[in-house]
């Protein structure tokens, strides 16, 4: 009597445990078949896509020698499949038993066990760019692009051969990853750029292309006004700093034509000395104004210029300025992609209740995300916590809590309740004070008698009302003794 013969369905690959497979163009994925007792067997692949022959090691990167020819069908156990063609492509197992096993579909008076592979081919990536000045194109040639000092222009990404997921543009000194670059250009002189278009996501084949801007940039001298060009902030240092559309020439011994005012608490506008004034290392474009004086975060500064020698390195005098406002230097405690929600709002949990919490591009006091708060009739309210970001405060310090806060024009409730846990500090916010339908700003204060470490935020929602909230800001409280 002949033996019972066992009947398996089986097979293993090069990529392993990923359930998709990706690759990059003209790299090929292996493919085994180890079923028993098969009646027929037969590996099919698509056009575009090639079996090989021969003994390949990790050091050829190059495999059009090993084709084995065009033949899209193969009865080998194993097969090695060269894929030429981009996109998602399909490798194909078909086999015949002659009894029932796992998977398989009577068909006739055979068990037939289809399966198809599925494998990701990105294409190799082909940058495209573009280049506008005053919103028109450019052609890309070898002709010198113009431009003023003090102006800008827009390189943009047009990439879409390879799936690129980054970028990099490096214009004059000056670099960008944005997919639409405003490259504003304040040194005089010829320079180049280049752009590089990358693929270097987790779990995707790397790749990458460069561009070399065939055009020399020339930046002249320009016809506008030498100007301030941004906010005027306070550096960590105490530091004044004050950003210009162009850069300085030499100078010396300007200070006494700056004059600075001081309000606030316990100061109420006393003109603060000037002690020094000079360029930015390293960056022309900005001055650095040193005071005589301390200044506290809680300071209302404005600065003048009634006009002295200054100038840019194109001979254009700086033109003079009054009470221009600083924006005080501040250390957020809180991380901005976390309290701010730009990376989605993996740092937030949703722990009770069953209102609904969700990180949404609906609206942003800045940025593309806010988190959306929910509480209706039909549930019992939602809380949201921050257990993923938490942030420590030391004992005797005054700590300054402020958020944005969007109240859809619908909600009925009265309040929110804002919570430090573990040790349960509760904040509680009244909201027919708070204009609906517009972005405002809150805060409330907090000196913890011990130090508190591992904080976590809590928001509670237990009245009807849709909240919208974004950028969360911890800081130590900065007066003016």
């Amino acid at each position: 009597m002949e033996p019972n013969k066992f009947s398996d369905s089986g097979w293993y690959t090069s990529q392993f445990r990923e359930k998709v497979f990706r690759i990059g163009i003209n790299d090929f994925v292996s493919f085994t078949d180890v079923s028993k007792n098969t009646t027929s067997h037969q590996w099919m692949i698509n056009d575009g896509s090639f079996f090989l022959k021969g003994d390949i090691t990790s050091q050829d990167s190059v495999f059009d020698k090993f084709i084995s020819g065009t033949a899209l069908k193969s009865e080998d156990k194993t097969v090695h499949v060269l894929f030429r063609k981009g996109g998602l492509q399909q490798v194909r197992l078909y086999n015949t038993f002659s009894q029932n096993v796992a998977n398989s579909q009577k068909v006739g008076n055979m068990y037939v066990v289809d399966t198809t592979f599925t494998v990701d081919v990105y294409d190799t990536i082909v940058a495209k760019i573009q280049i506008r000045q005053k919103g028109v194109e450019v052609p890309l040639n070898k002709d010198t692009i113009y431009v003023e000092a003090g102006q800008s222009l827009e390189f943009i990404d047009l990439t879409t051969i390879g799936r690129p997921d980054t970028r990099r543009w490096s214009v004059a000194g000056e670099t960008s990853a944005d997919s639409a670059a405003t490259i504003t250009l304040k040194k005089m002189g010829v320079f180049s750029g280049s752009f590089q278009s990358s693929r270097t996501g987790q779990h995707i084949p790397g790749d990458w292309d460069d561009i070399r801007i065939p055009n020399p940039i020339k930046v002249i001298p320009s016809k506008s006004p030498f100007i301030i060009a941004g906010d005027i902030t306070e550096l960590a240092n105490e530091t004044i700093e004050i950003p210009f559309n162009s850069e300085f020439a030499a100078f010396n011994n300007q200070q006494q034509f700056f004059s600075v005012a001081v309000s606030g608490p316990n100061v109420n506008g006393k003109a603060f000395t000037v002690r020094s004034v000079s360029v930015k290392p390293g960056d022309a474009t900005k001055l650095h104004l040193q005071l005589s004086d301390k200044i506290y975060g809680s300071d209302v500064i404005t600065v003048s210029y009634s006009g002295g020698s200054l100038s840019s390195t194109d001979s254009r005098s700086l033109a003079a300025f009054v009470n221009q406002s600083v924006k005080m230097h501040s250390t957020n405690l809180l991380s901005a992609a976390e309290f701010g929600f730009e990376n989605g709002g993996i740092s937030w949990d949703k722990v009770e209740g069953d209102g609904t919490v969700s990180f949404t591009t609906e609206k942003a006091s800045s940025g593309r995300y806010s988190m959306k708060v929910v509480k209706t009739a039909a549930n019992n309210g939602v809380h949201a916590e921050s257990v993923g970001a938490k942030f420590d405060l030391k004992a005797g310090k005054t700590y300054t809590f402020k958020y944005n806060i969007w109240v859809d024009p619908s909600t009925t409730g009265n309040g929110l309740n804002f919570w430090l846990i573990s040790n349960w500090r509760q904040f509680f916010l009244w909201i027919p004070d708070i204009a609906k339908g517009q972005w405002v700003t809150k805060s409330f204060e907090y000196t913890p008698g011990a130090d508190e470490d591992d904080r976590v935020l809590r928001i509670q929602a237990y009245e009807d009302g849709i909240f919208y909230f974004d950028d969360f800001y911890v800081g130590e409280k900065d007066e003016r003794p």
